[in-house]
């Protein structure tokens, strides 16, 4: 398939007909039509959204969905709550190498080797799951020490395992040192300044920090273009850029995956957790090129840095069913759109 033309690629934003594509585009946008076209309805629609910053080259709803929809986003919520937990890194609030025990004083002496970077990059030796991550009467602080109290699974730093009681830790340690709820903290640090409506968690106090957001694909790409601009957008500095690369760093530091269903996809097993997203392609030496952040209902977003490129497809269906179309997606673009200099 070869590439052709950027100005070819863009289509009318949010709202605009189907006929408004740029003239000639349809030909060379009918492989993209033709694989949502044959994916998308067994889930009953969907949207896909993929830009640049300050740019949407293409964005369609299909199925009963509008752009504007918004729907859960599973553990494609950790991109979001990363971005919140490491603006506090940056107002020297939290530090990715503190220990747990620092921040939260309650906290056992058998977990505590655990840092903030461990809880984010799933290599806390803490076990994937814990019923309170569900209830949503409870508070983020009572959950804590449902998870204080559950038996490590492996020594901290020596093995990757994919979960979502990691995040709930770092949530609560951001609670304390901030002094304010994590709703408070989510909406004032990333949804009211790139002024964001349906991006949230709703109403509880004990929000699943890993997995219980919602958003739409155009606010949610609003983020993905504060991400690849380096922490800023539309003059809004939310991350410094040395805190946006440490994201796509590996940050494993080598250990081994022992539980995550990335490993269970095809096309997934090497991929590596960076902060909120995983590596999926490196250059060699631990520098992530592209990274997915993705959920249980198929989810998916990436950025592609060497095009400082974005896509949100967003469905709520199922994750292996999603995977091989998202790969010939992003296969496509990235044969399509050429690289830029950064």
């Amino acid at each position: 398939m070869a590439p052709f033309p950027l100005p070819l690629l863009l289509l009318a934003l949010a709202g605009a007909p189907a006929t408004a594509v740029q003239p000639g585009a349809e030909a060379g946008l009918a492989p993209v039509e033709a694989l949502l076209a044959a994916a998308l309805p067994q889930e009953g629609g969907g949207v896909l959204r993929v830009a640049q910053p300050g740019q949407v080259l293409f964005e369609r709803a299909y199925g009963g969905y509008r752009l504007d929809d918004a729907i859960p986003l599973a553990s494609g919520t950790q991109l979001l709550s990363t971005v919140v937990l490491l603006s506090l890194v940056d107002a020297h609030q939290l530090d990715l190498d503190a220990k747990v025990a620092s921040v939260l004083t309650t906290w056992p002496k058998d977990k505590a080797a655990i840092t903030l970077r461990m809880l984010l990059a799933h290599t806390a030796g803490l076990p994937p799951s814990v019923p309170c991550l569900d209830d949503r009467d409870s508070t983020l602080e009572a959950c804590i020490q449902q998870i204080a109290e559950t038996p490590l699974r492996k020594d901290p730093g020596t093995a990757v395992i994919y979960g979502a009681t990691g995040f709930q830790v770092a949530g609560r340690m951001a609670e304390v040192v901030s002094g304010k709820s994590w709703g408070d903290l989510f909406r004032q640090r990333l949804t009211q300044p790139l002024g964001l409506r349906v991006t949230g968690f709703g109403r509880t106090a004990n929000p699943r920090i890993a997995g219980g957001a919602q958003s739409s694909a155009d606010e949610y790409g609003a983020v993905l273009d504060l991400i690849l601009q380096g922490g800023t957008r539309q003059g809004v500095r939310l991350l410094s850029a040395a805190t946006v690369d440490a994201m796509f760093q590996d940050q494993s530091g080598g250990a081994p995956l022992v539980h995550s269903p990335y490993a269970l996809l095809p096309g997934r097993e090497a991929s590596r957790p960076g902060l909120g997203v995983w590596l999926v392609r490196t250059d060699g030496q631990g520098r992530g090129l592209e990274a997915v952040c993705q959920g249980a209902f198929g989810f998916t977003a990436w950025m592609d840095r060497e095009r400082n490129l974005s896509g949100v497809l967003l469905v709520r269906g199922d994750l292996k069913r999603m995977v091989p179309l998202e790969q010939q997606l992003r296969a496509w673009f990235r044969q399509a759109v050429p690289k830029v200099d950064r």
